[in-house]
C-alpha cells in the first residue's frame, strides 16, 4: 500500500503532469464530439450562414440579424443583440411567448469568442464533430494552465498535482464543454487563468512584461465571456492574502486591472449590450438593487454544490417540499466544512488564498440561477482548498486541533471529499454523458411536418425554452417551419378550455396560474419545465385586463391569484378558430409529445389534464436514460 501511494504521489508531482493531464482531458472529453448541435449552437447557426443559404421567414423570427455570414454581424450579434423591434417580432411569432415583459433586454458582447465560431464556419461550416474538438481543445488548455497554476503557487509537491487531477476529473465541466455555443466560457477562464500566472510573475519576479500580458490576458478573458470578471477574484484573492508588502502597494496592484475591468463595461454598455428584464440573468449594471438581494442566497448554493459535487442543476425539478429539504441541506453541507477548514484558513495561508478566490469568484457567477456550466472560476479555488486540506490531514496532522471530536469531523469530511471528488466524479462523468440523450431530445419535429405555410397553435406547451428552438431545429434539419409557432399557456396544470365566440378561446387553470405545476411528484419535469418558463416571466406580475397585442392576437387577462399571476386568459384571435391556417395542438403528458386539439364548438368547454404522476425512482430512471419516467 504505501508503495502504491509512494508512486501516486511521485506521478502527481511529475515536471510533465501539466501535459499528461491536458491530453486526458481531451480524451475523457471526447464522448462530447458525437452530440452535434442543439439549442443556442442551432441560433448561432443561422448568423453564421450567408442569407442565400437560409429560408427567407427566418428573418421573421426576430432573433435573427439582417446580415448574417458577416464577420462584423459575427462578432456583435452573434450572441443575441435584440431591441423593442426584433422582440416584437420575435412575440409574433411565438420564438418568445407573449407573456414576456416588453421591456426586456437580451445583448452579449462576446467579440473574441465569436471570432473563433466564425472561424469553425469558415473552415468546417458542415461538420459539428470539429467544432465540438475545438471546444475540447479550449478545456484541455484549461487543464494544462490549471496544473501549472497550481505548481507555481501550492509548489511542485504532489498537492499540486492532486488538485489538478480533482479539477480534470469534475463532471461539472462535460455540459459546459460539449455545447459549441458555450465556448466563451471556457476560453474566458483559459485566459483568466493565463492572466493569474502572468500577475503572479509580475508580482513575484517584478517582470514589467508579465504585468503588461496579464492585462492583455484579462482583456481577451473579458471579450470571451462575461465570465471573465471572475479572473479579477483571483487577482483580488492575490492581493489580500499572497501579496507582501503595505495594503497601499496591494491596492495599487489592483488599480490597472481594474481599469481595464471599468474600460470594458463602459464600452460593452455604450455599445447597448446588457441583459435586464431576465428571470434567470441579472445584470448588475441595469441591476444592482436586484443582484445584492439575490447574491445572498445564491452564494451559499454556488458553493457548497462546488464542495459537496452536488450540482444544483436538478433542483428545479424537485417540488417546493423536496426542494425545501434540498437547499437545508447544501447549507447545513457548507456551514460543517466551513467550521472544520476554520483551523486551516487560519494557519495555512495558501488555503486562505484558495478560499478567497472561490468566494470571490462566486460573486459573478450569482448574475445566473445556480447552474454547474458556471462553476469553472469557483472550481479552481474549490479543489485547491480541498486539496491543501487533505494534505493537511494526512500528512501534517499536529497542525490540526487537538480535540478529537475535530479531528473524527475532520476525518470524515476529508474521505466524503475524496470518495465524491474522485471514485464519484467519474461515475458522474459517465452519467452525465448519458443525459446528453434526455438535452438533445428537443429535436423531434416530425409533429411539425407540413406546416410551413401554417399558423400553429399549441395549447399547452410546457417548456417555453425548447419551443422557441423548435424553428431552429427545423431549419437545420432541412424542414422548413411554420408561418408562426405560438404557445398559448405552460402547461405544467390542469387546464379548462372554452370556447366564448367563433374567434376567442378562454383558458383557466386550476387549482393555480397557469405559471404553476400541480403535480404532488417529488421530481418531475412539470417542476423543471416552471422553473424554465421563469427565464421568460422574470419578475412580472399582472391584473385583470391587462392587453398584450401580437400579430393576428390578442391575448386579455381576465382573472389573476394573490400573487398577481393569470389563472384566467382570453385569447381573441383576428380568424375564425376553425380557419384552416391554423394548425391546433396540445401536449399529452402521458407521452410527452404533442397531439393534435380538437378547436371546441362555440359555447363548449374542454378538459386538458395536467401532468401524470411519475414515483420519484422512476423520474431519476428516465432522467438518466431510461424510459419508465414518462
Amino acid at each position: 500500500m504505501r508503495r502504491i501511494l509512494f508512486l501516486i504521489k511521485l506521478g502527481l508531482k511529475h515536471r510533465y503532469l501539466p501535459v499528461v493531464l491536458a491530453v486526458i482531458g481531451f480524451i475523457v472529453m471526447l464522448p462530447a464530439i458525437k452530440s452535434g448541435l442543439m439549442a443556442d449552437d442551432l441560433v448561432q447557426r443561422i448568423t453564421e450562414l450567408r442569407p442565400e443559404q437560409l429560408p427567407s421567414r427566418v428573418y421573421d423570427m426576430g432573433v435573427v440579424p439582417a446580415d448574417t455570414g458577416k464577420l462584423s454581424t459575427v462578432l456583435f450579434d452573434l450572441f443575441f443583440n435584440t431591441n423593442r423591434q426584433s422582440m416584437k417580432a420575435a412575440k409574433d411569432y411565438g420564438i418568445f411567448p407573449w407573456w414576456m415583459s416588453s421591456d426586456v433586454r437580451l445583448a452579449l458582447w462576446r467579440p473574441f469568442t465569436a471570432f473563433t465560431h466564425w472561424l469553425d464556419y469558415q473552415l468546417y461550416p458542415n461538420m459539428p464533430a470539429l467544432m465540438h474538438v475545438h471546444n475540447i481543445l479550449w478545456f484541455a488548455g484549461v487543464i494544462f494552465l490549471v496544473a501549472v497554476v497550481y505548481r507555481r503557487l501550492l509548489g511542485a509537491g504532489w498537492v499540486a498535482g492532486f488538485a489538478a487531477v480533482l479539477f480534470l476529473l469534475d463532471k461539472n465541466t462535460y455540459f459546459p464543454v460539449m455545447f459549441v455555443a458555450n465556448r466563451g466560457f471556457v476560453v474566458s477562464l483559459f485566459f483568466g487563468l493565463l492572466c493569474l500566472c502572468s500577475h503572479h510573475k509580475w508580482r513575484s519576479a517584478k517582470s514589467l512584461s508579465a504585468g503588461v500580458l496579464s492585462l492583455v490576458c484579462l482583456a481577451f478573458s473579458l471579450l470571451s465571456n462575461e465570465a471573465g470578471v471572475s479572473t479579477f477574484a483571483f487577482l483580488l484573492a492575490y492581493a489580500l492574502v499572497l501579496e507582501k508588502g503595505s495594503w497601499l502597494g496591494r491596492i495599487l496592484s489592483l488599480l490597472p486591472s481594474v481599469f481595464v475591468i471599468v474600460l470594458w463595461r463602459v464600452i460593452y454598455t455604450c455599445l447597448g449590450y446588457g441583459v435586464s428584464g431576465m428571470g434567470f440573468y441579472i445584470d448588475p449594471g441595469h441591476q444592482p438593487v436586484r443582484f445584492l438581494e439575490h447574491l445572498v442566497g445564491r452564494i451559499p448554493i454556488l458553493l457548497s454544490a462546488q464542495l459537496s459535487g452536488q450540482a444544483p442543476d436538478v433542483l428545479g425539478a424537485f417540488n417546493s417540499s423536496v426542494l425545501m429539504i434540498a437547499l437545508v441541506a447544501y447549507l447545513i453541507f457548507l456551514a460543517v466544512a466551513l467550521i472544520i477548514f476554520l483551523p486551516l484558513l487560519i494557519k495555512n495561508r495558501m488555503a486562505r488564498f484558495w478560499f478567497a478566490v472561490m468566494v470571490f469568484a462566486a460573486i459573478p457567477a450569482s448574475t445566473v440561477t445556480p447552474i454547474s456550466k458556471n462553476f469553472g472560476f469557483v472550481a479552481v479555488g474549490a479543489f485547491a482548498l480541498i486539496a491543501v486540506f487533505v494534505a493537511t490531514i494526512i500528512t501534517d496532522r499536529n497542525s490540526m486541533p487537538k480535540s478529537h471530536f475535530y479531528r473524527i469531523l475532520a476525518w470524515i469530511m476529508c474521505v466524503i471529499f475524496l470518495f465524491i471528488h474522485i471514485p464519484g466524479a467519474v461515475a458522474g462523468r459517465v452519467m452525465v454523458t448519458k443525459m446528453t440523450s434526455f438535452v438533445s431530445h428537443l429535436d423531434n419535429t416530425d409533429f411539425l411536418s407540413n406546416t410551413e405555410n401554417r399558423d400553429v397553435v399549441i395549447i399547452n406547451a410546457p417548456c417555453q425554452l425548447a419551443l422557441s428552438y423548435t424553428p431552429f431545429y427545423m431549419i437545420y434539419l432541412g424542414k422548413a417551419p411554420p408561418k408562426t409557432l405560438r404557445a398559448l399557456v405552460p402547461g405544467c396544470i390542469a387546464l379548462q378550455v372554452t370556447r366564448t365566440d367563433d374567434k376567442t378561446l378562454v383558458i383557466k387553470s386550476a387549482p393555480e396560474n397557469i405559471f404553476s405545476s400541480d403535480q404532488s411528484s417529488p421530481l418531475h419535469f412539470a417542476h423543471l419545465y416552471r422553473a424554465a418558463n421563469g427565464l421568460f416571466l422574470g419578475d412580472q406580475s399582472f391584473k385583470k385586463g391587462d392587453k398584450f397585442t401580437l400579430r393576428n392576437l390578442l391575448v386579455e387577462v381576465m382573472a389573476v391569484d394573490d400573487r398577481r399571476l393569470p389563472t384566467e386568459v382570453a385569447f381573441h384571435f383576428d380568424d375564425s378558430l376553425n380557419a384552416p391556417d391554423f394548425y391546433w395542438l396540445q401536449l399529452n403528458w402521458r407521452t410527452l409529445s404533442p397531439d393534435r386539439f380538437d378547436v371546441p364548438q362555440i359555447g363548449q368547454t374542454v378538459s386538458i389534464p395536467g401532468p401524470v404522476h411519475v414515483t420519484f425512482s422512476n423520474a431519476l430512471r428516465y432522467l438518466f436514460g431510461g424510459k419508465s419516467g414518462r
